[in-house]
């Protein structure tokens, strides 16, 4: 307390302080009762918001069925998912039934070696020819090989041609002595085991020296030249793969010589201009030579065909899928209309939805509207309903525990329940055949608590038979200007919660009233300060003046005492 003075009523003997404070303590009580009132209208406005924020979930529950594509939910179903399974159907695709009949999967081009290896490494190109590795001016004139070099062939599986140059020699010299050679002598076209000749590259004469057999391939005919000519070298040439996916561009791959099996793949796979096949070494299980390449398209249908336009002569590649011209498009008719697809996906057929076919047969796929969705959305209503009127109820009602009314009773606010109930028994006449006017049409019963329920098999039946008279009803008719259910119950909500409408203007009111209280508050504590400030110097004067009462008395008692002591002394 302002002025308080915790030795006040030492010197009087009496307890101003405790007087004091039992004064400004009766005086206070005025300022207490409305504290208490600011906490009752806090509750209230915290309140108030509960009651707002169930009302607004029962406003959005409207909202979704007010909605035109709320009541658009399809689903879809396939009488049989091994033959074809349904993906996505797009809001408001016709409600029908369809009958499709598959007769092939699309399906991805593959090649296979017609031959395997006996290991991963195993060379897919045998050389069977050598090239030198420059030319030169005339093929008759120019020294090629100087006197004492030597050059080497070896054939096949160990056959070798040892030449040791004597005196210089041509081009044309050596291809003489290479073909004439003793040694160079077998079972090919001309009798011999390699052929030596010339040939011309832009002007240059080079020299090449191949298997006799023309068309010789693998081991049998390998051809591999040593030498230690100072000028004159040797290489197996490179050789081509060419190769197309459906109509695009050709694709080359340049193969070295004694690449192997893996190698050729890798080669295959890392290419820049892969236009979307995947090679593979696979292992088939022969006991001799289990290795094969594979090569298999990344896509479905004629669009990914692989065409190869030049092998290797020693891994000759047989088509698989789609061998014959066999169609790689997936073949199908639709209520007896016949289709081709590039792939096993088809989403152009029959607008909004997704069909997978999955194996050959035949199915039924049928779009249905989503009555689930429907009925939750109607069940998601209710739900709002019975929690705003719970909670509404629980604010207003009489406790006869507490023995107290609810902390809304003396608002506005109690006349919601009867409100909201009368939306949700309002009619609606937007159905043509007025099937469905009201929730009592889709099953609506009251509780004796004053929910409401809706009987399921009734709504099951409604939203089943009569799925158009239920969106009606909920959406209302624009063309004859009748306000749908929905629309009715969300317009109403949006009056109750929005920040003119009834909730917010209580809530006003009462932060109103606070304001008007706590500055009230303020001002009665500043005057009861000012008054105990006042009360508290004349009690400390009152405390000074029977402070010196009380010492004059006990100054006056003592001479009293003195002059009857003195008397009596004479007395004897």
């Amino acid at each position: 307390m302002a002025g308080a003075i915790t030795t006040l009523g030492i010197g009087s003997g009496i307890d101003l302080q405790g007087m004091l404070e039992q004064l400004r303590e009766i005086d206070q009580q005025v300022v207490t009762r409305k504290e208490n009132e600011i906490t009752t209208l806090g509750n209230q406005l915290n309140q108030f918001t509960m009651v707002n924020n169930k009302l607004l979930t029962m406003k959005r529950a409207a909202l979704d069925l007010s909605l035109q594509g709320s009541f658009l939910g399809r689903t879809v179903a396939s009488s049989d998912e091994t033959v074809a399974t349904t993906g996505t159907v797009v809001d408001g695709t016709v409600a029908q039934s369809l009958s499709l009949d598959i007769t092939r999967l699309a399906a991805k081009s593959s090649w296979l070696s017609a031959t395997g290896t006996a290991d991963s490494t195993a060379s897919v190109y045998v050389p069977v020819s050598q090239e030198s590795t420059a030319g030169v001016a005339d093929a008759g004139v120019d020294i090629v090989a100087q006197a004492g070099e030597s050059m080497t062939i070896t054939f096949g599986d160990g056959n070798e041609i040892a030449l040791s140059i004597a005196t210089n020699m041509t081009m044309d010299d050596l291809v003489s002595a290479i073909n004439s050679h003793a040694d160079n002598v077998g079972a090919g076209d001309n009798g011999r085991l390699v052929t030596a000749e010339t040939y011309t590259v832009d002007g240059e004469d080079f020299l090449r020296i191949r298997s006799d057999v023309a068309d010789g391939t693998g081991e049998d005919n390998r051809v591999m030249i040593s030498e230690d000519m100072a000028d004159f070298d040797f290489a197996a040439p490179e050789k081509t793969l060419f190769y197309q996916v459906g109509d695009g561009d050709t694709v080359s791959v340049t193969v070295a010589a004694d690449i192997s099996i893996t190698g050729l793949a890798a080669l295959i796979n890392d290419a820049d201009d892969n236009p979307g096949v995947t090679a593979a070494v696979i292992n088939d299980g022969d006991a001799i030579a289990p290795y094969r390449l594979s090569l298999r398209s990344n896509s479905t249908g004629e669009d990914g065909r692989i065409s190869f336009l030049s092998q290797l002569a020693d891994m000759a590649m047989e088509e698989q899928q789609g061998a014959e011209e066999a169609s790689l498009n997936a073949q199908f008719s639709v209520d007896g209309i016949n289709y081709q697809r590039q792939t096993n996906s088809v989403t152009d057929v029959v607008s909004g939805l997704t069909i997978n076919l999955e194996g050959a047969g035949e199915v039924t796929i049928t779009i249905s509207k989503n009555v689930d969705q429907t009925k939750e959305m109607i069940q998601a209503l209710v739900t709002a309903y019975n929690e705003a009127v719970q909670e509404i109820n629980a604010s207003i009602n009489y406790d006869s525990e507490t023995e107290q009314f609810g902390i809304l009773s003396g608002t506005t606010v109690r006349d919601l329940p009867s409100t909201l109930q009368g939306l949700m028994t309002s009619f609606v006449y937007a159905d043509e055949d007025e099937n469905i006017t009201s929730l009592f049409g889709l099953g609506l019963e009251f509780n004796r608590d004053g929910s409401i329920s809706l009987d399921e098999e009734m709504l099951d039946a409604a939203i089943a038979d009569n799925p158009d008279g239920v969106s009606a009803f909920f959406l209302g008719d624009i063309d004859s200007d009748i306000e749908g259910f929905a629309d009715k119950v969300n317009d109403r909500l949006r009056s109750l919660t929005s920040f003119t409408g009834q909730i917010a203007g209580e809530k006003t009111t009462a932060q109103s009233r606070i304001d008007d209280l706590e500055l009230k508050i303020e001002q009665e504590n500043g005057r009861l300060d000012k008054k105990y400030e006042l009360m508290t110097k004349q009690f400390i004067e009152l405390d000074r003046y029977m402070n010196q009462m009380t010492s004059l008395s006990s100054y006056l008692t003592n001479q009293f005492d003195s002059i009857s002591k003195s008397w009596i002394g004479s007395s004897d």
